[in-house]
């Protein structure tokens, strides 16, 4: 029957083996004091009396002592518990790359003086597991492991998948257990900007700072299929127009399909511009299929 720890700083085991010189006895102790179960072997009795520093220990008695150890934790099995989470769904862009990790949470459920031990595999290898390895867990003790997806290959066409991550440990009451793993792929966004040329005109005063230019604006629609979202960025794209485009907002933000966003410009020359035309390309760039859109903002100085 097995033996309860619950209520035992440590419990001896005596075992004992029979060779061809004599009987070997020895006791093997499992001590739960502490977080993690610690097994020693003493009390070692050779056919010759108690063992002494210079007496040789037969190969087969040893591996009769390490044997000892694993009966004894046969007793005190480990259980695998998966969560919180209770599952992962992630949502990708379809040929993106590696999603952002997510954590899943692995404790041993077994029973006081067990300890747990497990290796994880995924059912695909585009579900990626970190690490591979979750042990040394004592009962109620637990551990961590991260889940991210690389969507490099996947389709937005075929979503959902639906993957696993197992968990084993064959000491364990339960093992294996299956965790599920949920992916939704997104298609690629597609990126609008209307007009591609926003102008502005100004004379120049004879002193003095510039009276203020009317802002205008441009539009960014996500056009791309009905899945997709799109994460954009407004930047200046050569950096040459500082002397008077400084504002246009806002600079970035997330649509979804068919939304849209207004984007208002405002530029603003330093006193003393000379006259001329200027020009600036603001890139509107996001991941999508068509990377970027780029819109020209003229300022002519007259």
């Amino acid at each position: 029957m097995p033996v309860t720890a619950a209520n035992i700083r440590f419990q001896d085991y005596q075992f004992s083996q029979q060779l061809a010189t004599g009987t070997w006895r020895w006791t093997t102790r499992m001590d739960v004091a502490g977080a993690i179960p610690v097994f020693e072997v003493r009390d070692v009795i050779t056919p010759y009396g108690t063992l002494r520093d210079n007496t040789p220990i037969p190969g087969e008695v040893i591996q009769c002592m390490s044997d000892s150890i694993t009966q004894i934790q046969s007793n005190f099995p480990p259980s695998i518990l998966l969560g919180p989470p209770p599952d992962l769904t992630f949502e990708v862009d379809e040929g993106r790359g590696f999603s952002v990790g997510q954590a899943v949470i692995l404790t041993n459920d077994g029973v006081f003086g067990s300890l747990l031990g497990t290796t994880l595999a995924t059912s695909a290898s585009y579900v990626v597991v970190s690490p591979a390895n979750v042990g040394n867990l004592a009962a109620n003790e637990a551990g961590s492991f991260e889940v991210a997806v690389n969507a490099t290959d996947l389709l937005a066409a075929n979503t959902p998948y639906a993957e696993t991550v197992t968990v084993q440990d064959p000491n364990a009451t339960n093992s294996p257990q299956v965790f599920s793993i949920t992916i939704d792929v997104r298609a690629k966004a597609v990126i609008q900007a209307l007009p591609a040329t926003v102008g502005f005109s100004v004379t120049k005063p004879l002193t003095g700072a510039f009276p203020v230019i009317p802002s205008q604006t441009f539009t960014i629609e996500n056009t791309g299929p009905a899945s997709s979202v799109l994460d954009y960025q407004v930047q200046k794209l050569t950096n040459l127009s500082d002397s008077w485009l400084n504002v246009f907002s806002p600079v970035s933000g997330t649509l979804t399909s068919g939304q849209t966003q207004i984007v208002t410009v405002a530029p603003a020359p330093i006193e003393g511009l000379v006259a001329g035309t200027y020009q600036e390309t603001l890139r509107v760039s996001g991941y999508s299929t068509n990377e970027f859109v780029d819109v020209l903002i003229q300022l002519v100085i007259l």
